[in-house]
């Protein structure tokens, strides 16, 4: 979010120590690559005020969220407005400091937009592959404190000016996770002052968000997707049928007790029975030899199996 002055900054720094904000989740459920929840621990228990040192890198992405915000807007048509910092109606500990609301259309109802502004490695990344865990957290993060169903991440290159947007539904088994964890770190390390484990739990139940898909149509690609469909299903159903058909003719040697069979101009099939496979422990042969112990102590055996071979014949194909 925008820092509009120095005073603004104090005080939402200030602000932030009162509670767990959106960019604070991600350690809380131990999938933020920033820091821990220790780090985070010790943020809040801290007696000293926040650093208000703020890096080039942090300068850049305050002056450009108006122009990601402005691109976001003519790329979808939607309007937004600032919002003051929220709180959880019920677990006040949860802040929500978000960049834009959404407003409300004939299409959704309101929703949260999230802006940041990554070079060009992070940015290739996320187009290619996605939004990562502790971004999809934070967007969450949001929806559970304001209780809106659906958010959009939206991320402008500041390398290239590119921007690629996700609009993400409210996920209720995460956000339960996130109220739970957060309300546990709050009430149990927090308040008290106690120092929680060194390591945290990952949360596993992030959905993926997969990255920027290119939609392509046209006769040549629908014929040969159609095509790959129809293959890989006759695939999957000849699969079916062979080891049905497998399955029977193994159950018909078994019952007439043959370990060798042939069905004239159509196939020949082995079903036999084989010994484990037997070997020396390393080293353990020359060992034992020398030393004139019994040697079968120092043998591997392996179980037996059955084994079933197929041998298809050519029409006319007959010994």
């Amino acid at each position: 979010m925008a820092i509009a002055s120095y005073r603004d900054r104090e005080e939402w720094l200030a602000e932030r120590k009162t509670g767990i904000g959106g960019s604070d989740a991600a350690a809380v459920l131990g999938v933020s690559p920033y820091k821990s929840a220790l780090d985070l621990w010790r943020e809040k228990v801290s007696d000293e005020s926040e650093s208000d040192a703020a890096t080039t890198v942090m300068l850049m992405g305050n002056y450009l969220e108006p122009l990601a915000a402005d691109l976001y807007a003519q790329e979808t048509g939607r309007q937004m407005r600032r919002q003051p910092l929220r709180r959880h109606p019920e677990h006040t500990f949860m802040i929500g400091n978000v960049d834009r609301q959404i407003l409300a259309d004939d299409l959704r109802s309101t929703g949260v937009l999230e802006i940041k502004c990554p070079g060009l490695r992070v940015f290739a990344g996320v187009k290619a592959k996605g939004l990562p865990d502790h971004m999809t957290v934070q967007l969450m993060h949001y929806l559970a404190v304001l209780g809106y169903s659906w958010g959009s991440f939206a991320l402008l290159c500041r390398e290239n000016g590119q921007l690629i947007h996700f609009d993400l539904e409210a996920d209720p088994q995460l956000i339960a996770t996130i109220v739970e964890r957060e309300h546990e770190f709050w009430t149990k390390y927090v308040v008290p002052r106690v120092e929680p484990p060194a390591e945290t739990e990952k949360a596993t139940d992030i959905p993926q968000v997969e990255g920027e898909m290119t939609v392509v149509d046209g006769e040549n690609w629908r014929a040969a997707a159609t095509s790959l469909r129809e293959a890989r299903q006759l695939k999957i159903a000849a699969e079916e049928l062979e080891e049905t058909a497998q399955a029977q003719v193994k159950e018909l040697m078994h019952r007439e007790e043959v370990h060798a069979a042939e069905v004239p101009g159509v196939a020949r099939f082995y079903y036999r029975p084989y010994d484990g496979n037997t070997r020396w422990k390393e080293t353990a042969q020359a060992i034992a030899r020398e030393a004139k112990l019994d040697v079968e102590q120092f043998i591997v055996k392996g179980a037996a199996y059955t084994k079933f071979t197929p041998y298809f014949l050519k029409s006319g194909e007959e010994d």
